[in-house]
């Protein structure tokens, strides 16, 4: 008996293009829930209804909460220009001076994100591709170093790229998104550049 071929499916760029656009619809809709009440705090239904679209819509784009977290992941990342790691020390000085004035024009989002348990699964999702990231960008720099001297200055890279730095320095320095990227952008700068030309620091730790 011959086998009957089934038709290939096919989707039309319009099509396609409409499916991403209610799909970005939800998201931003989420984003503004997620900004003043909490993820825990609303429902696919309110989601629904602050998207303008019907709640089986939204199943249809997010299945579950866990996958709709890992779009509201990827989607903030956008906003604030975090998603793009940083793989050369010329992107990791950039980095700063990029994502920390996106972070003050989402700065309710931003604070939210960072003070709520929902916030703590968004900088824990891809935590390693990030930590991976400054490795790399930081190999030359550290080449000379032990493993753990190096783990160290990377791990202190990783604070001067993160929102609680932008927050600190806005909270308590008085300094704009612009004026805290290029003081992180410095820091970093001036500490690889110690390590790579082997600069002693006056402390116990150069010889541990």
């Amino acid at each position: 008996m011959k086998a009957v071929r089934r038709p290939a499916q096919y989707e039309s760029p319009l099509r396609a293009e409409q499916k991403e656009a209610t799909r970005r619809r939800i998201l931003d809709a989420a984003g503004r829930l997620m900004e003043n009440r909490g993820l825990e705090e609303f429902s696919f239904a309110e989601i629904a209804a602050e998207a303008g679209v019907k709640e089986r819509t939204v199943y249809r784009h997010f299945p579950s909460k866990g996958a709709l977290i890992a779009g509201l992941c990827e989607w903030y990342q956008q906003r604030v220009r975090y998603g793009d790691f940083a793989r050369t020390e010329a992107d990791l000085l950039a980095k700063p001076t990029q994502m920390f004035p996106a972070l003050d024009a989402n700065e309710r989002l931003a604070r939210a994100l960072w003070s709520s348990p929902q916030g703590r699964e968004f900088r824990l999702s891809n935590v390693e591709e990030r930590k991976d990231g400054i490795k790399v960008a930081i190999a030359d720099a550290v080449r000379g170093l032990p493993p753990r001297q190096a783990r160290w200055v990377a791990a202190v890279v990783h604070v001067l790229l993160s929102s609680a730095t932008w927050q600190t320095m806005k909270d308590y320095w008085a300094m704009s998104g612009e004026e805290a990227g290029k003081a992180s952008s410095m820091a970093i700068e001036l500490l690889l550049n110690a390590v790579r030309a082997d600069v002693p620091p006056v402390s116990r730790h150069r010889k541990r």
